[in-house]
């Protein structure tokens, strides 16, 4: 079991309360001094000594592939693909590297590697027999034949809304704090970006098309594929990849240099354009035929940003080398009923990006209240999945409600007994009827491949989606990014769950007192996530942050004691102690509210500061 202390220090006050207050102490306490100098006081229930815990159930030291819901009979393959008859599209996952002798048998066996994914220690086949799968599972080092999904793109009051921009409604916004999203870039992994829009152009810093090889376009024939270093800028001949970088980093300028209001999160943030779609453009809900071409070229461009995550971009500041954030508006619909319990390779890939330190930001999905579970992607266990609300076109939060087609958690049990990561999606942001930055092909008789270009284009039109509400958070994280530099992809995630405007009640009360189904851990608000992450940053407590700890602030009282009340629990452990310091000075335990038995596991406990305001130092 493992057993670790929280520092609490001044953070919690700029913590948003995420419970309703518990009662303040009775007016006249019989208080008895903690310490030499009379600050910290103790009162009748509390005590000095943390609460026993109980430890955690599950077995965190299991592979995904013992324990994942997708192979019930732990036969190493996909329970659907079991039911197939004729062609079907596999990937194999492999418990070690891919190696040369790997590669080799297969190609003695008749079969075409289409794609390497070293990442997550895969090989993507494509087109097999399904009578052949038995012979796949028995390969040395395979512990997982996977079916391919199919891909699915998900699709002026947004940015006030979510407090990036200041309004009259909210006069303070996180821009205030000089954060525009300078120095990060997002890879929009999409149908292509027309960065010509005067709302995103100088925004390109490299792109990658991973789709050449489904030859749709003569040019990519002709020219022998495409550049994969990064200096391919690829065209949107479908409108959704502009529209969703516009929502994340739009600077609002129109085709004539004025100044509209529609910008996206982070107006200064870059673009690496990473086309997934076909070179025309077209999705893959437009063309079925081309399911396996579609698979291949998501997982294609994903396993392209996590190797190119710290190139050194040419014609670009230091600052602005690498891949920060990957911004995904689309899902890959799973074969299992019940979707994806985020075991399956595109999710795994996912949760990969997320260690390596490149931010990932998610669509929960468009499938409504009675979705059946959701895809791959939204079902990765670590990115930042993010449902939709519909802000009824008003910057005022306090009408927002959950969008109708925004898919619903939580995830399906992936059986490792953990029921913590099926808590997805994770936050909420505006994603109905937004204003979208117009593609060329949004202009009647536009084409990318005709010399034709969105430089003339604007903001028209709007849309609705998971797929909206995502790049608003991409923009979001890339705000936080730049307030401090310094935070983990995770604790960027613990950040915004922390700060998030709670709405709805606990879905699951039993294993977290804050998750809702619908809205995740609440509202996004880049205002306070912003100030939490500056205020991190110049306390230098950013390494305190630790994600499988939680720690809330419940109620703050003072007047003749100050009181300052919240509970905590741990994830992955039991808690040794909670701290808390004042402007930098010796760290202190707090005190604990009695407990007549063990505190179950995953079971909040409540800590106390109790101080006595005229012992505090001048000034505090």
């Amino acid at each position: 079991m493992d057993s670790r202390s929280i520092a609490v220090a001044l953070v919690l006050i700029l913590l948003s309360p995420l419970a309703g207050s518990i009662a303040a102490p009775s007016s006249n306490p019989e208080h008895t001094p903690l310490d030499s100098g009379g600050l910290q006081l103790i009162e009748e229930g509390l005590t000095t000594e943390v609460p026993d815990q109980e430890p955690i159930w599950w077995d965190s030291s299991l592979n995904w592939w013992e324990h994942t819901s997708l192979d019930s009979d732990r036969n190493g393959i996909h329970d659907s693909l079991q039911l197939e008859s004729g062609p079907v599209n596999v990937g194999l996952s492999y418990f070690r590297d891919v190696s040369i002798m790997d590669k080799i048998k297969l190609e003695e066996l008749g079969f075409d590697i289409q794609i390497e994914l070293p990442v997550v220690d895969a090989l993507l086949l494509g087109d097999v027999n399904a009578s052949q799968i038995w012979q796949l599972a028995e390969l040395d080092g395979v512990v997982m034949v996977e079916r391919y999904g199919s891909l699915v793109f998900y699709g002026d009051v947004q940015t006030p809304a979510v407090k990036a921009k200041n309004s009259s409604e909210y006069p303070i916004g996180a821009w205030d704090f000089g954060v525009t999203g300078k120095g990060i870039n997002i890879a929009m992994v999409d149908t292509g970006v027309d960065n010509e829009h005067p709302g995103l152009k100088t925004k390109f810093v490299a792109g990658y098309d991973a789709v050449c090889f489904v030859h749709s376009d003569p040019q990519c024939i002709l020219a022998g594929g495409r550049e994969d270093d990064g200096s391919f800028d690829p065209d949107d001949g479908n409108q959704h990849g502009t529209a969703c970088m516009g929502m994340a980093s739009a600077t609002g300028i129109e085709a004539d240099g004025s100044q509209s209001d529609f910008y996206g999160s982070a107006p200064d943030a870059g673009l690496v354009d990473v086309r997934i779609g076909t070179d025309v453009g077209a999705g893959p809900f437009e063309n079925y035929l081309l399911e396996q071409e579609f698979y291949e070229s998501a997982m294609n461009g994903l396993q392209w940003i996590i190797d190119h995550r710290d190139d050194a971009w040419p014609g670009v500041e230091e600052e602005s080398y690498g891949i920060d954030i990957i911004s995904l508006s689309w899902g890959i619909t799973s074969h299992e009923n019940g979707g994806s319990d985020g075991t399956d390779m595109h999710s795994r890939i996912l949760d990969e990006a997320m260690e390596l330190g490149v931010a990932v930001s998610n669509a929960a999905g468009n499938d409504g209240e009675d979705n059946d579970g959701l895809s791959g992607m939204s079902a990765s266990s670590l990115s930042i999945t993010v449902a939709s609300t519909d802000d009824q076109n008003t910057v005022n939060r306090s009408d927002d409600t959950i969008a109708g087609y925004s898919s619903r958690g939580p995830r399906k049990d992936n059986g490792d007994g953990n029921p913590l990561n099926e808590l997805i999606p994770e936050i909420s942001a505006p994603g109905t009827n937004i204003i979208q930055a117009e593609g060329c092909v949004s202009s009647g008789g536009c084409n990318n491949f005709l010399g034709g270009d969105a430089s003339q284009n604007t903001y028209t039109g709007r849309g609705s989606g998971t797929s909206y509400a995502a790049p608003a958070v991409t923009g979001i994280v890339a705000l936080i990014w730049e307030a401090n530099e310094n935070l983990t992809p995770l604790q960027i995630k613990e950040v915004l769950k922390h700060t998030s405007e709670s709405r709805g009640e606990a879905s699951a009360p039993e294993v977290d007192p804050y998750w809702n189904r619908e809205f995740g851990y609440g509202m996004v608000d880049a205002l306070e996530a912003v100030e939490l992450a500056i205020f991190l940053r110049d306390s230098g407590q950013t390494p305190l942050i630790e994600p499988t700890l939680q720690n809330h602030r419940l109620n703050f009282s003072s007047g003749e004691v100050i009181n300052l009340t919240g509970h905590a629990w741990g994830q992955e452990g039991s808690i040794d102690r909670v701290e808390y310091r004042i402007d930098g000075g010796e760290w202190m335990e707090t005190t604990y509210s009695i407990t007549p038995s063990q505190v179950g596991a995953l079971t909040p406990f409540f800590w106390h500061i109790l101080l006595d305001p005229n012992k505090l130092p001048s000034g505090n």
